[in-house]
């Protein structure tokens, strides 16, 4: 007698850049999450090429993660846009944003639809040694006009969890590696990919056992392609970082988190994908007699 065997269909997903990812789910919806396209300024991406969004994931509202979600909507307007609640008006009066297509997202919403559940977990964007205030820092243009979106940025952001229909999870994590952040992703635990934002400012000590909390079968780091083009504009970023100089670059710094996570989480694995390449994660099951 044969036996029967469930199992996941998995999905695709591609890096675009920076934070910037597109995932099929198995019934072929497409989510994206902080869309940075033909605004890029690394690794840009054509808006036409998208052929599909049924749902857009906002971490928070910093350029180089929404400046391209105005376009994106006028493409798509159905598209089902999560954006946390208190940084919504600014970026729906920036972008010119329907604000009917919005989801005004907290800390420890669940959404639910036919094909895919969304959850909204709380994080921190990572501390620059300048900070951000009103009146400084993130939210002033070159112009010297000030964007209240890119101020929002820094002071709301969330993570997500995506569960598709046939049960494949993916966690997209960016932000501060803090013990907070490290006790309430265990309440997220168990995962197939991890999406994991990285930088020289974070302890990968304590990466790794965010890691180890978070569970993922394979980790997917990103916005490291655009170190060197911020690294470049504002030195300042670089003071305090405990790293020497010839050790920061995006080879040193992944190589380092990529050895933590093997002496430290037995049952992940780190891959590192190319830019505008799909790939496809799932379960493969031999029959059985």
């Amino acid at each position: 007698m044969k036996k029967q065997y469930m199992f996941r269909a998995g999905f695709q997903l591609r890096w675009l850049n920076n934070a910037g990812f597109e995932i099929i789910l198995p019934e072929g919806a497409h989510v994206l999450v902080d869309p940075w396209l033909d605004e890029a300024i690394v690794y840009p991406f054509p808006l036409e090429e998208i052929e599909r969004a049924d749902y857009v994931l906002l971490t928070h509202t910093h350029f180089d993660h929404a400046d391209s979600i105005g376009r994106l909507q006028r493409r798509f307007p159905k598209a089902a846009i999560f954006v946390g609640d208190l940084s919504a008006d600014a970026l729906c009066m920036e972008q010119e944003l329907n604000v009917e297509r919005l989801f005004r997202v907290r800390n420890g919403e669940k959404y639910q639809f036919d094909e895919v559940k969304i959850e909204a977990i709380g994080a921190r964007h990572t501390e620059s040694t300048t900070g951000n205030y009103w009146n400084k820092g993130y939210c002033i243009r070159e112009d010297g006009s000030r964007s209240p979106a890119n101020w929002y940025g820094s002071l709301e952001m969330l993570n997500y969890r995506i569960t598709a229909s046939d049960g494949s999870r993916i966690v997209v994590w960016g932000g501060m590696v803090t013990e907070e952040q490290i006790y309430r992703m265990k309440e997220y635990r168990d995962n197939d990919i991890a999406l994991m934002h990285v930088s020289p400012k974070q302890d990968f000590e304590m990466f790794s056992r965010l890691v180890d909390a978070i569970q993922p079968k394979v980790v997917i780091p990103h916005h490291y392609d655009i170190w060197d083009t911020l690294f470049q504009k504002n030195p300042g970023m670089l003071e305090g970082i405990p790293i020497p100089l010839d050790k920061l670059n995006a080879d040193a710094v992944l190589g380092m988190i990529k050895s933590g996570i093997e002496r430290d989480c037995k049952s992940t694995e780190f891959f590192i994908p190319e830019h505008h390449r799909w790939y496809r994660f799932g379960w493969s099951v031999a029959e059985v007699g």
